[in-house]
């Protein structure tokens, strides 16, 4: 049984004879019984949290709650983020664009894809876009 060691983690692993892959890596070494060898800092992996942007890290402050929000601000008076929502009459929410009627035009097509659309990719591929593409991909009106 051979036992290896990651300097880089801390990771250990156990199996029967040796491995030519990790023989290979710099960053795994062989030990014996328990001995457990320094870990070393390498700049990237040795941190104890590495998120992306815009991932939610768990150890940063817990996000504050709507009521929250609404204590520390009561009047609303502060900076909005969105846009503001309102029904109207007939039921419908204003603030919320409806698509073109399917026998629009294709500039209505198009700007009413690029008000909807947020992927960045996808606003690229608008302008190359035929109608009848547009009323499947975006939904089409009466």
């Amino acid at each position: 049984m051979t036992t290896y060691f990651n300097r880089r983690t801390g990771d250990r692993v156990e199996i029967d004879g040796r491995s030519a892959r990790l023989d290979s890596l710099d960053n795994w070494k062989v030990v014996e019984g328990s001995e457990t060898p320094a870990i070393e800092s390498d700049g990237v992996l040795s941190r104890p949290t590495l998120t992306a942007p815009g991932v939610h890290d768990p150890s940063a402050d817990v996000p504050k709650t709507n009521d929250e929000l609404r204590e520390e601000n009561p009047g609303g008076t502060g900076p909005s983020v969105g846009q503001e929502l309102t029904t109207t009459e007939d039921g419908e929410v204003s603030g919320v664009s409806k698509p073109p009627a399917k026998g629009a035009s294709l500039a209505k097509w198009q700007d009413y894809a690029r008000r909807v659309e947020d992927n960045p990719e996808r606003q690229s591929d608008i302008e190359g876009m035929t109608k009848e593409q547009l009323v499947a991909r975006y939904g089409g009106g009466s």
